[in-house]
Order: structure tokens, then C-alpha cells, then sequence
């Protein structure tokens, strides 16, 4: 028939660019986000080994953190016509942040909108007639193919490999796979789950648990009791849970500084990877940050 007619339950904050961050306040904007969240948690967990600017008050990093979210928000309202289409998310721009569910759309995907090639249609029940899909609001949309786009569970699919006892403890004790530095089961012996904790980059933190993981089995450092492993795994939760709604995604984007500095401080490595601490202040971490130490 030509068109595509899309359906989500919740909106998400969206982006028609692989580089959002192209204007040089907006990347400025997006270097700032980990570090305020990282600031705010260290803030809030004296066990943590504070990075510079640690003076300010957990209100004064909130404050920031606010500004800048709200700065982005509007920015991507402004670029896109997310409000003209009935696509603006109910929640702010850091819950999106916060459980890594910022989208990438096709370059040409609104262009294609405004042709009439994509339309939007917000319902909450429908079904299908002889000639494609009826909605709730009593119009009907032609349809020859119908693409049901359900997402991937993943716990699914490991309930489905792990045997009892281990499938029941998968979840135990909060609804949430419970991964030690996002790899480790405290309760599941001898198993790793690589790539299952996401963060803004998936490739970055996936590589450094490998490295992780690797002097882990090189028996290069031990790995602490059940109980201390359950604690922290606890806190990192709880920190999920207080910055979205989305928390059972299992995201770390708003502590992905503090789990990088965990992880190395376990391994021996120092937890300042940048030359000097102009850079430790604002430019943000990536992969090359984390070069393995001879």
C-alpha cells in the first residue's frame, strides 16, 4: 500500500542524526550529562572516589544536571517535529538518558512523514478486518503486510538455556538480572553474562568487562563475598530506580563513570585514565581511555 503506519505504547526521545551532538553547545551538553550524574552519585556515596569539582553540594550538581537535560530537550524539540506528530515523549529527556532509550531515526524518515508515507496513529486497542487493521476510533488502514515489532527479551531467552535451581535465582531478589560490574551472577557459579548490561556505548563498557572478566579467570584479583557483590549490585538499583521509570532495562548510563573507575580501582589500575585533570573534568570517557595497563 505504499505507507507505514507506526504504533508505541511510549514515546521516546528521538534524533534523525547519528551525531545529535553536532552543534558544539549540544556536545558540550552531552559530555556534561555523565558527569553530572556521575557527580551526583559520588556526591551521594561517600565510598567513591570523588572526581574534580568535588566542592559542589548534590543540589548545586542536580541543579546543573536539570539545566542541561532541559537544554537538550528542547533543542531536539526544536530540530524535530516531534510535537506536530503527536510524538513528544511525557517524560524528560535524562529518564531516556538514564535507561538508553534514545532513538536514531533515518535521515529521511520526517520528510517521508510529511509526505504522507508514514503516518502516526496513537490507540489503545485495535484488530484486524478482512482488508488490514481497524482502530478503536473506527478508521480503518489498508494493509497487505502486517509487522508486528515486539522487541527482543533477553531474559527470556536465558530462562529458556538455564537449568532449575539457577533459572528461578535469574531474577532474585528484585525483578532484575543482579550482574556484579554488569557480568557476574553472585548466586550462578561459573558463568559470565557478556553484553547484557547496556550503556550509551555498548562496545565501551562491553569491552572493558571482557578485560575485566579476563584477568578475573587470570586469578589477577579475587572477586568479593556473595554478600558485598549482592550490596553493590543493590545500590547501583537503587540508583537506576531514582533516575527513571524505565529502570528495568538495566541501563548504566547515569553511573557509567563510576562502574569504568569500579572496575578499574578491582583490577589495579588507577582510576584517573585522562593526562591531566582539565580533561578528567570535561571531556568524556571512551574506549581509548581504557587501554590495557602493561
Amino acid at each position: 500500500m505504499g505507507r507505514f503506519r507506526g504504533r508505541r505504547k511510549t514515546m521516546h526521545y528521538v534524533d534523525k542524526d547519528p551525531t545529535l551532538a553536532s552543534p558544539p553547545l549540544l556536545g558540550l551538553g552531552f559530555a556534561l550529562l555523565p558527569l553530572l550524574f556521575h557527580k551526583i552519585f559520588s556526591v551521594s556515596s561517600t565510598e567513591h572516589q570523588a572526581k574534580p569539582f568535588s566542592g559542589l553540594s548534590f543540589a548545586s550538581y542536580y541543579l546543573l544536571l536539570r539545566g542541561v537535560s532541559k537544554f537538550i530537550e528542547s533543542y531536539v524539540l526544536w530540530r524535530l517535529p516531534l510535537l506536530k506528530y503527536g510524538l513528544k515523549p511525557d517524560h524528560s529527556f535524562e529518564e531516556d538518558y538514564a535507561s538508553c532509550q534514545m532513538a536514531i531515526m533515518p535521515q529521511n524518515f520526517f520528510s517521508e512523514a510529511d509526505k504522507g508515507k508514514i503516518v502516526f496513529k496513537r490507540t489503545s486497542k485495535w484488530w484486524f478486518w478482512e482488508g488490514g487493521i481497524e482502530f478503536d476510533d473506527n478508521t480503518k488502514l489498508e494493509a497487505d503486510v502486517v509487522i508486528f515489532a515486539t522487541g527482543y527479551d533477553g531474559k527470556k531467552k536465558l530462562k529458556a538455556i538455564l537449568p532449575e535451581p539457577f533459572c528461578s535465582l535469574l531474577e532474585y531478589p528484585s525483578g532484575i538480572i543482579p550482574l556484579y560490574r554488569g557480568t557476574i551472577h553472585p548466586l550462578i557459579p561459573n558463568m559470565a553474562f557478556g553484553g547484557y548490561v547496556e550503556s550509551l556505548s555498548n562496545l565501551h563498557t562491553a569491552e572493558l568487562r571482557s578485560i575485566w572478566l579476563a584477568r578475573l579467570i587470570d586469578n589477577k584479583f579475587k572477586l568479593p563475598s556473595v554478600e558485598q557483590m549482592l550490596e553493590q549490585i543493590a545500590k547501583e538499583m537503587e540508583v537506576m530506580r531514582q533516575s527513571t521509570r524505565f529502570y528495568k532495562r538495566h541501563c548504566i548510563s547515569t553511573f557509567s563513570i563510576n562502574h569504568g573507575d569500579e572496575i578499574c580501582q578491582e583490577m589495579g589500575w588507577n582510576t584517573w585514565r585522562k593526562r591531566n585533570w582539565l580533561l578528567e573534568a570535561f571531556s568524556p570517557y571512551g574506549s581509548q581511555d581504557y587501554e590495557l595497563e602493561k
